[in-house]
């Protein structure tokens, strides 16, 4: 199977790094981080020289002020994109006001095993559309 492309935005330096890490050092890994960074307005051009980008993975912190116009601007950089919305354990039921607009959650401490499984999953699903 081919690397997935990941776009992740978080405000969180560490949490982007720690993802990037792992992407790049485990052997089992199914993506590579091709973008990401700290908000969409730092992605700008960057998006259009990319290629294709197969999943987003975004940081609650992010869209739980304004959530219905933070996913509308989303749309407009990344339309037909999957979300995995990274959130921890005690933001879970606040985060569910998400759920009309992402295609999973993902806990951040989630085993790097059962996340790359619900990459793979994930492609799958949207290959055949």
């Amino acid at each position: 199977m081919e690397k997935v492309n990941i776009a992740i935005i978080s405000n969180v330096r560490k949490l982007r790094c720690a993802y990037r890490i792992l992407f790049d050092q485990d052997s089992q890994s199914p993506a590579r981080i091709v973008l990401e960074g700290p908000s969409i307005e730092t992605f700008g051009s960057k998006i259009d020289h990319l290629g294709k980008i197969d999943l987003l993975f975004l940081d609650y912190r992010l869209v739980l002020n304004n959530t219905a116009l933070f996913f509308s601007l989303l749309n407009d950089y990344f339309p037909r994109i999957p979300i995995f919305l990274i959130l921890d354990k005690q933001h879970f039921k606040e985060a569910q006001r998400c759920a009309n607009y992402v295609k999973a959650f993902l806990l951040i401490d989630l085993h790097p095993a059962k996340l790359f499984s619900s990459i793979r999953d994930m492609v799958r699903c949207y290959s055949y559309f």
